[in-house]
């Protein structure tokens, strides 16, 4: 039988400004788990990554030769593997260059329901709107304390279209999200794993 992990997650340098309920099933590997934070915080998913728990780093390897400390394959580990305890906290690294870190503490075990296992991965709360690619944590804070003292909102180079656009922190979309999560996934599984 599963269960269902729900982890709270948040991004460390602005933990009570952009926060994620995730739930999973514990039948999951640890690699979904990344995979999903990065989905639901909007990351552009192009950079390396790594989730550490109790002094073991998982962590897909690209190329040997990058490899600077023993890790543990993420693709191949079971969240349920990690013997997890509500209250336990993860801690995931992303973007090495720029330094992305979110915290990741498991709030909640439950049975998982018969039959509702398409259903996981699921955001089922949240608070805005995710990362900034390739700019560093401390950026985003600064966006966020002028943001919230002007109300002045930022302009943002868009990666995807390569222009500026004006960037609102606290919007997030929770439908929107889950309507995406999903697929999004399966385009960083496929990006990580097989591209």
């Amino acid at each position: 039988m599963a269960d269902v992990y729900k982890f709270k997650v948040a991004i460390k340098e602005v933990p009570d400004k952009i926060w994620r309920d995730i739930e999973i099933s514990s039948l999951s590997s640890v690699a979904k788990l990344g995979y999903t934070i990065l989905a639901s915080f909007e990351a552009a998913a192009s950079h390396l990554f790594n989730i550490q728990f109790k002094g073991k780093r998982y962590e897909i390897v690209i190329d040997d030769d990058l490899e600077f400390e023993p890790v543990i394959d993420p693709i191949q580990t079971k969240l349920s593997a990690l013997k997890l305890s509500v209250g336990d906290i993860l801690e995931m690294e992303y973007d090495y260059g720029t330094d992305w870190e979110f915290t990741i503490k498991l709030v909640t075990i439950t049975e998982m329901k018969k039959g509702s296992g398409n259903h996981y991965p699921y955001v089922t709360a949240g608070q805005g709107r995710g990362i900034i690619e390739d700019r560093p944590p401390f950026e985003l804070a600064e966006i966020i304390e002028e943001t919230d003292k002007t109300g002045k909102l930022p302009q943002v180079c868009d990666n995807i279209f390569d222009k500026e656009i004006e960037w609102d922190y606290r919007k997030f979309d929770l439908k929107c999200c889950n309507i995406l999560l999903k697929g999004t996934i399966e385009q960083i599984q496929y990006a990580y794993e097989e591209y």
